[in-house]
């Protein structure tokens, strides 16, 4: 798949199927940031895309069922993507649902760009269109009021809650706002939720290590207080040593610095009792503590086993090749699009739970712990 960022190649449409092809082409372009806002006029649409006035105004009407561009109606250009500027098409009542997130959407990982994306494609086959919105601001302090502010638009009517805190999380559940909690629930919390088992991952990997004689797991983590985290952890800490003692576990948090991440291996990595398997999120931090690792004098997997939770396409192309997590992401992102319409359908009445089982793919980077 084409990298975030990249150009796209742009195709001219091809005479089979040239209404699609022509959604397909616009896609691509806004994607890569050729249009924002609004599209150009439909003059300087044809003389772009090489087609007649009655093709593009077809491509125009799927795209406008599709959700990601409104009509302007006359005298005013195709908004993209519910952007602001043209008064004559706003969102209908009702019909809108609001992803928030403590992170921009330019900043996600791929695989949670497949799973947003076969959200809002499951969203608007139900007539539901998608927002992705960020809102930092709600992960500090307590976010109560800005939750009554977000919520009393009455254009919204479901929301899924992705990374979300605890106090987030409590406070939809005790406003009995519809919503689906993208990933795992805190403890206590009972929203609808759809969810990788990362606590049946956290147990596999223990049982993993104890097989190979590893006595001290370190996990690296992006942020200790997410559900996911929290969940993988608890899994972990199933690790034990021969004759049934406990194994130790320790947490890294990860402040994303090179520094930050030398001085944390080397807390770890020391000592009497060093670390002997990383659990690392994601492929950021597999590249980077092999680098460190390296620079330490410690050669991977003879002295120390990797194994990464969250698998990317670019780990399939690591040397040496790393053991990993993979999960289905397009059949995730279907299974919360269904189950939020659904929530939203029955006025907030379901607490539905979906979890999925990861797959362990054995790549190159464990190994049974090295005997001083």
């Amino acid at each position: 798949p084409r990298q975030p960022g990249a150009p796209p190649a742009f195709v001219p449409p091809r005479r089979i199927s040239l209404v699609d092809q022509t959604v397909e082409a616009m896609r691509a372009l806004m994607d890569g940031g050729h249009w924002s806002g609004t599209l150009p006029g439909e003059e300087e649409l044809r003389g772009q895309l090489g087609i007649s006035r009655v093709t593009l105004r077809k491509a125009l009407a799927v795209a406008a069922a599709q959700g990601w561009v409104t009509p302007g109606g006359r005298g005013c250009k195709h908004v993209i993507s519910n952007a602001a500027g043209c008064p004559s098409a706003p969102v209908r009542r009702g019909v809108l649902v609001k992803c928030i997130s403590p992170v921009a959407d330019l900043d996600l990982v791929w695989g949670t760009r497949v799973i947003l994306d076969e959200i809002r494609r499951t969203l608007l086959t139900r007539g539901l269109q998608w927002e992705f919105a960020q809102h930092a601001g709600l992960w500090r302090g307590n976010p109560a009021k800005r939750l009554r502010e977000l919520t009393a638009d009455p254009a919204i009517a479901g929301w899924m809650l992705y990374r979300a805190s605890r106090q987030i999380q409590q406070w939809f559940q005790e406003n009995r706002i519809p919503c689906v909690v993208l990933g795992p629930g805190h403890e206590g919390v009972t929203l609808p939720g759809v969810q990788v088992d990362v606590e049946a991952l956290g147990r596999h990997a223990a049982a993993e290590a104890s097989r190979l004689g590893h006595r001290h797991i370190a996990f690296v983590v992006f942020d200790p207080g997410v559900a996911s985290s929290v969940n993988t952890l608890k899994g972990l800490r199933q690790l034990t040593l021969a004759g049934g003692k406990p194994g130790r576990v320790s947490l890294i948090s990860d402040d994303e610095t090179t520094a930050g991440m030398r001085q944390s291996l080397a807390s770890v990595m020391t000592g009497a009792d060093p670390a002997t398997l990383l659990m690392l999120t994601g492929p950021g931090q597999a590249l980077s503590a092999q680098g460190i690792l390296r620079e330490m004098g410690l050669r991977v997997p003879e002295d120390v086993s990797l194994i990464v939770r969250d698998h990317e396409p670019i780990l399939e192309r690591s040397v040496p090749v790393l053991c990993r997590y993979a999960f289905d992401w397009h059949r995730l992102g279907r299974t919360a699009g269904r189950l939020l319409a659904d929530v939203i359908a029955s006025g907030g009445g379901l607490n539905t739970q979906r979890t999925l089982l990861p797959e362990f793919i054995r790549g190159e980077t464990l190994a049974p712990r090295r005997r001083d």
